[in-house]
């Protein structure tokens, strides 16, 4: 993945490519519809991408720092490693992240911001969103 991605492009790329391949054989992201940002909802991104037969552990979690605060719950709110430690999975605070998705993807997924292997991207739509 790029370093400077631009996650607010990228995040609208992801939520719309299970749309893109509708009625084809085109392998499609993980999407799940989340009510709030939480230790609990990260999990369920985590346990998504596991279901689907991707090494997790090559993979990272991306979210706003608003949402990093909101999953912390109650730990210190610049301590992100420490979440990253509860989940047993990298944590990047990205500030072009939209506050209404959580991504949880293999960083090697994405090439020149677009989509290369959508089995590897579990991508969290928080609320409205």
């Amino acid at each position: 993945m790029d370093p400077d991605a631009d996650f607010e492009r990228l995040a609208e790329r992801i939520r719309t490519h299970s749309t893109e391949a509708s009625g084809s054989n085109t392998g499609r992201v993980t999407i799940h519809d989340l009510e709030d940002v939480s230790y609990e909802s990260l999990r369920e991104l985590l346990d998504a991408l596991d279901e689907e037969n991707v090494d997790p552990g090559a993979c990272v979690f991306y979210l706003s720092s608003d949402n990093a605060e909101r999953a912390l719950e109650g730990l210190d709110a610049d301590d992100v490693d420490a979440l990253a430690d509860r989940l047993g999975r990298e944590v990047r605070v990205e500030g072009s992240m939209p506050d209404d998705t959580v991504l949880f993807l293999d960083p090697d997924a994405i090439e020149d911001g677009e989509v290369v292997d959508p089995g590897a991207v579990a991508c969290g739509t928080v609320g409205d969103g």
